[in-house]
């Protein structure tokens, strides 16, 4: 999708590269084009909060979401100059907060220029939308002094990345585990479609040239079935990467 490699850029560069390049670049001739860039999509979707009853018809909307879900509700920003009395401001990041980075490369507290030390809290956002009372879990991310703050009377949730070593041996449990059920059921299979059970239980009941006949289409039936059990590729029975799926995980490693 991208024309660059993102594994050679930093977390802060793979920001810059995919907002400058797909989000603010030629944004004033956008609207003399007769086809929808990715972004126009998102903008025309985007809401800061989506009921889970929604109804998606169309990729449109699902990459709106995913876009949403990984950049505009991760994080907020929080006001903290009254965290002795356990009053703690939030809320949303503005377009450019989130092109500049703020509340998520730079402390998220307000007014706070910070880069450095950063560490990443969960934490719950309450407030009203459209006359609604709406919940979501956020994260704030705070330099040393504003996480202090922020966990002055109650300790909260610190969210911390996996480590590329870490997030591999996740992965390769979760496929060895895949595999050895696929192993299990293939066996399962195997032994269900014994063509020797079969072909002698069969014999036993049989008397005279037809039966016999029957039995060689049974028994080739059943050795066809047993052996298109170790053709099958289990690689086709998964699923192709979609168009919204391929932008979220480009998007996964930006998320501290």
């Amino acid at each position: 999708m991208f024309p660059i490699s993102l594994k050679t850029l930093s977390d802060r560069e793979r920001h810059d590269y995919i907002l400058q390049t797909f989000v603010l670049n030629n944004r004033s001739s956008c609207n003399h084009r007769n086809h929808k860039r990715d972004i126009d999509v998102i903008r025309e979707h985007h809401r800061f909060l989506w009921d889970d009853e929604s109804k998606e018809d169309s990729w449109e909307t699902r990459l709106a979401r995913r876009y949403y879900d990984k950049l505009f509700k991760e994080y907020c920003i929080a006001d903290l100059t009254r965290y002795r009395e356990n009053k703690i401001a939030l809320r949303w990041r503005t377009e450019s907060e989130v092109v500049a980075g703020i509340g998520q490369f730079q402390c998220g507290s307000r007014k706070c220029l910070r880069r450095d030390g950063l560490r990443s809290w969960e934490v719950n956002f309450a407030y009203r939308e459209q006359g609604v009372h709406k919940n979501a879990l956020i994260k704030l991310r705070l330099c040393p002094e504003h996480s202090m703050h922020l966990n002055y009377t109650s300790k909260k949730r610190e969210v911390k990345r996996l480590k590329n070593t870490e997030r591999q041996a996740a992965k390769e449990e979760k496929r060895a585990t895949k595999k050895s059920l696929s192993e299990e059921k293939t066996i399962d299979n195997e032994e269900h479609y014994d063509s020797s059970n079969v072909t002698h239980g069969y014999i036993e009941n049989c008397i005279g040239k037809d039966c016999l006949e029957n039995n060689a289409a049974v028994v080739e039936k059943d050795v066809l079935e047993s052996a298109d059990i170790w053709n099958r590729n289990a690689d086709n029975e998964v699923e192709p990467v979609s168009r919204e799926n391929e932008f979220e995980r480009y998007l996964e490693d930006l998320l501290l």
